[in-house]
């Protein structure tokens, strides 16, 4: 039985949502090996992205199957008002599920989507909606070159540009430093890394306002207008991580004749799962302050064990980093799988 009358029925104002909704997918199965270092590395993003980002914005962190402890943790920081909109799911349902959700269900005009390890520079979202203005068809932008052909050459949507005069295909050379900085971001190995060094990117200006861009963008950290995302859900998601889902989202794009674009110049850094001086300088340039690190152990082990010792000079044979690959890989899955 009801009592009363509901008082947000006597006129209370709804919400209204900013021009700009931001979006991170965050996944911390634990806090030790490869995720260590995730919890601080996320809260990294979210200190440069208030230095970083002109404009007011909504935050929206999909939580896809983390540890209680980071769940604890994203709580707080949704109490004191970091996030706006916090999902947590039990499961991982893949990124490109989590897709699926944030692309249906935010109801900014623009999108911005971030991986939880990205660190944002002054001018990134200026540099995205400058490119968005002069490239209507433009369906994804990112704010760092992009260096891989993610159609893997099957793109047609720039074709459309070909025989209109008001832009032009031009070759594009990023500086050495920027492609040591996307090399360092992705672990290339050094003949990929060559071959980057190598090879121009392929560019095009907007004659009319002399804005240029590079064709291209990554699934790393993109601007997408909500009018698009709303059009390519619902992906298929059947992995947590699965190159062929994610690609998904590229084909559905240019098939509705999209363009996929991306800055000449890095205004987002690719952190990893590794804190190192420079980004801790970095990240100080940004935010003007320095991050909050747990310290180390005080009381390491001094000497490797005999067993990690023989282990790591087995990792250092190709043959034999395979199978330790492997066995890593499913010892993961047994330890974060939900079907355990």
């Amino acid at each position: 039985m009801r009592t009363g009358r509901n008082p947000a029925k006597s006129g209370l104002e709804a919400y209204t949502p900013k021009e700009l909704g931001i979006a991170l997918i965050l996944y911390i199965p634990s806090q030790d090996g490869y995720f260590a270092n995730a919890l601080e590395i996320f809260k990294m993003q979210i200190a440069s992205l208030k230095a970083a980002t002109s404009q007011p914005y909504d935050l929206l962190v999909f939580d896809n199957g983390s540890c209680r402890a980071i769940v604890n943790e994203l709580r707080e920081l949704y109490q004191a008002g970091e996030i706006t909109w916090l999902v947590l799911s039990r499961h991982n349902i893949g990124k490109a599920g989590a897709w699926n959700w944030i692309f249906a269900s935010l109801p900014n005009p623009y999108i911005a989507y971030a991986d939880a390890d990205v660190l944002f520079r002054p001018g990134w979202i200026e540099a995205c909606q400058e490119i968005l203005k002069a490239f209507p068809q433009a369906g994804m932008v990112s704010a760092q070159p992009n260096f891989y052909d993610v159609m893997d050459g099957q793109g047609q949507a720039q074709r459309a540009l070909e025989n209109n005069s008001d832009y032009q295909a031009e070759s594009y050379q990023p500086s050495i430093e920027v492609i040591d900085e996307y090399c360092l971001g992705i672990g290339a190995t050094p003949e990929l890394a060559e071959r980057f060094h190598q090879q121009p990117l392929p560019g095009i200006q907007h004659l009319p306002t002399e804005t240029r861009a590079v064709l291209g963008a990554s699934h790393m950290q993109f601007l997408i207008p909500n009018s698009v995302a709303r059009q390519v859900t619902p992906l298929p998601a059947t992995k947590a991580l699965l190159r062929a889902e994610t690609m998904s989202l590229d084909h559905k794009i240019d098939q509705l004749g999209y363009l996929h674009l991306s800055t000449r110049q890095p205004y987002v850094f690719h952190m990893g799962n590794t804190i190192n001086e420079r980004l801790l300088t970095e990240f100080q340039q940004i935010t003007g302050a320095a991050p909050a690190i747990p310290k180390a152990n005080p009381n390491p082990q001094k000497q490797p064990s005999l067993i990690r010792r023989w282990l790591s000079r087995m990792a250092r044979t190709p043959g034999a980093q395979r199978q330790l690959q492997r066995i890593y890989n499913l010892l993961f899955q047994i330890l974060h799988s939900d079907n355990r």
